[in-house]
């Protein structure tokens, strides 16, 4: 299990709210998602005042930062700036906006910010958080992202040099550790090469399980050779989904199937061995 500190948590630090003219504020696109100017013309073509809210700004030495709330700020500075038509009236009410205003945060708890404050409305995807995490210095995702290209991998499509299911992956590395995840990658490209289905997510999860729980006595290069046996790594993939649906007569969910992973890779270390087996789990339990 890893012992290193992969939180979201954020120093105590001064906050206030306080009125700001929307074309003073600055944007940092490594701290949050990228600007996208035609969703932030769209919202100022039909900006309320009133329905605007209060967009979260970080203090810096060089100026104000938006972390969260950027295409909001960025619809009034199109109506201040005219660029876009709209009321009198509208372009009076956002001459300054109210914001909560952070001050003395690093980077890293920017991208925390930004990350705390979205996650619960799902407004920001796996890849664009670990984006924002791996250029705002936040350990999780250097770490994650180190180990990635060490294995020259990248997050994104499906593909022989990238992985989906990013999630997955830094789960591993909060549980498990980078150490693990890099073993772990490894031994899957052991087994069945550099193809889109040797980085799937849970498969990668399974490994690292296996690995975590019983380093003393699962070898790496023989746990390769093991799971090669097993067929291809589609196939295997398949043989997960089988054991967490037992036998598709029950739906499947995340736990499940990371789960029926530890049990797919632990029977495969266990296939015909007689010392140095490790337990398979009951996934029904």
């Amino acid at each position: 299990m890893s012992d290193k500190d992969y939180s979201y948590d954020i120093p105590d630090h001064p906050i206030e709210y306080v009125e700001v003219d929307p074309r003073v504020i600055k944007f940092d696109p490594r701290a949050q998602r990228s600007l996208n100017k035609a969703r932030a013309q769209a919202i100022a073509e039909k900006l309320v005042p009133t329905a605007l809210g209060t967009p979260i700004l970080s203090r810096r030495d060089d100026g104000q930062y938006a972390v969260d709330g950027m295409h909001r700020v960025y619809a009034c500075q199109l109506i201040l700036t005219g660029n876009v038509s709209v009321r009198d009236k509208v372009r009076e009410d956002i001459q300054t906006i109210t914001c909560e205003i952070h001050s003395g945060l690093s980077m890293a708890n920017e991208a925390s910010l930004f990350i705390i404050k979205n996650k619960e409305s799902s407004k920001v995807g796996p890849t664009d958080e670990f984006r924002i995490g791996v250029l705002a210095g936040h350990p999780l995702f250097v770490d994650t992202n180190t180990v990635l290209e060490k294995h020259q991998l990248k997050v994104g499509s499906r593909t022989t040099n990238a992985v989906r299911g990013i999630k997955g992956i830094l789960d591993v590395v909060k549980e498990c550790g980078p150490e693990v995840l890099d073993q772990s990658l490894a031994i899957a490209e052991g087994a069945w090469g550099r193809t889109p289905d040797t980085w799937h997510s849970v498969t990668i999860a399974g490994i690292a399980m296996v690995l975590s729980r019983h380093p003393d006595v699962v070898k790496p290069l023989e746990l390769a050779q093991k799971l090669k046996r097993q067929g291809d790594p589609l196939s295997f993939k398949a043989k997960i989904q089988t054991i967490a649906t037992n036998g598709n007569t029950r739906l499947d969910g995340t736990k499940g199937r990371l789960k029926a992973a530890h049990l797919a890779v632990a029977s495969a270390w266990n296939a015909n061995r007689r010392v140095n087996r490790i337990p398979v789990p009951n996934i029904f339990e």
